[in-house]
Parts: structure tokens; C-alpha cells; sequence
């Protein structure tokens, strides 16, 4: 973390996570791949130390990504200084975006089942489990996506710490 447990003057924090039924849709579109893998190999080659080592590599590229991806969480603080972001376990820090830096805000809509972390010609989107949450147009990067259970919060408490910095400054 950027700062001390102490000092983050929280306005605004939440944690959001893959919907619950992810996990069983993620292992049933998996389930093809970990079946007929085996039979396709073993039909061909037969039982060998070259098809078995196919087989046990293709089960590991399949199942190993599972677990994190099941796990990742979108971690999102609004603090005196800016918005802070984390997805785990994509980002090992969080990523902080100043307040100085942020030009505009605004709450949006996304697809539905629009899930994950992805780059789009308009900049990132984080977006584990909600189709709603709010661009962060920034001065010097392209824009961000950070979805949100509370969309209206996240923005409200962005536009206050913007206007607070703003009286600071004066």
C-alpha cells in the first residue's frame, strides 16, 4: 500500500469480486478442453511418457489460471489525495490516480457480462462484477473504467475530493 493504514482519510471503499456463478460457468467451459484432450492424445499416440506429459501439460494450462482468476478482486479507495485501485492479482500495488490529474468524471453503463480487466480504444476498464461505475478522464493518460456496486457514491465521493482539493489550493 501507498500509505500507512492510519493515514488514508478514506471517503469512499469497496471490493467487488467475480459474480458467484462464475466460478461453475469458468469449470464447465473448461470441462471440453480437460476431456476430450486426453482421448484425442491417447487415441492417436497411445498411452506414452510424450502423451502423457501433453496430456498433464494441457490440464495445468487449463486449470492453473482458475483459481486466480476466481479470487481476483477489484479493490477501489477514494482518499484525500485521489481515487486508488487495485485488481488483484493483476496489479501487485495499487495504481493511483492525483486528483490534479483527473479532468472529468462521470458515471456510465457498461454491456452486461462485460467482466474482467481489458483494454479498449477509450482506455482501461476494470470490471469484475457490475455493469455500472464511472469514467475517470485523466489530463495525462486516456481514460479509465472502474465499475462499481455504488456508482453514485464512487462519483460523489471523486467530485467532493476534487472540490476539496480545489479549497486547498485557494
Amino acid at each position: 500500500m501507498a500509505d500507512a493504514a492510519g493515514s488514508r482519510d478514506l471517503t469512499f471503499e469497496e471490493c467487488q469480486t467475480f459474480p458467484s456463478w462464475m466460478g461453475p460457468a469458468l469449470i464447465a467451459l473448461s470441462l471440453p478442453a480437460l476431456l476430450v484432450t486426453p482421448i484425442l492424445i491417447f487415441a492417436d499416440e497411445g498411452v506414452t511418457l510424450e502423451s502423457t506429459a501433453i496430456v498433464v501439460a494441457t490440464v495445468a494450462i487449463v486449470v492453473a489460471p482458475l483459481p486466480f482468476l476466481l479470487r481476483s478482486t477489484l479493490h477501489t479507495e477514494v482518499r484525500e489525495d485521489g481515487v486508488y485501485f487495485r485488481y488483484w492479482p493483476f496489479h501487485r500495488s495499487y495504481r493511483h490516480v492525483p486528483f490534479s490529474a483527473i479532468q472529468d468524471v462521470r458515471r456510465e453503463e457498461r454491456r452486461s457480462y462485460s467482466y474482467g480487466l481489458r483494454w479498449t480504444r477509450s482506455g482501461w476498464e476494470y470490471a469484475p462484477d457490475s455493469s455500472e461505475g464511472v469514467r475517470i478522464y485523466r489530463t495525462d493518460a486516456k481514460p479509465i473504467f472502474l465499475s462499481s456496486e455504488r456508482p453514485h457514491d464512487l462519483l460523489t465521493a471523486i467530485e467532493s475530493g476534487r472540490r476539496n482539493r480545489d479549497r486547498r489550493r485557494e
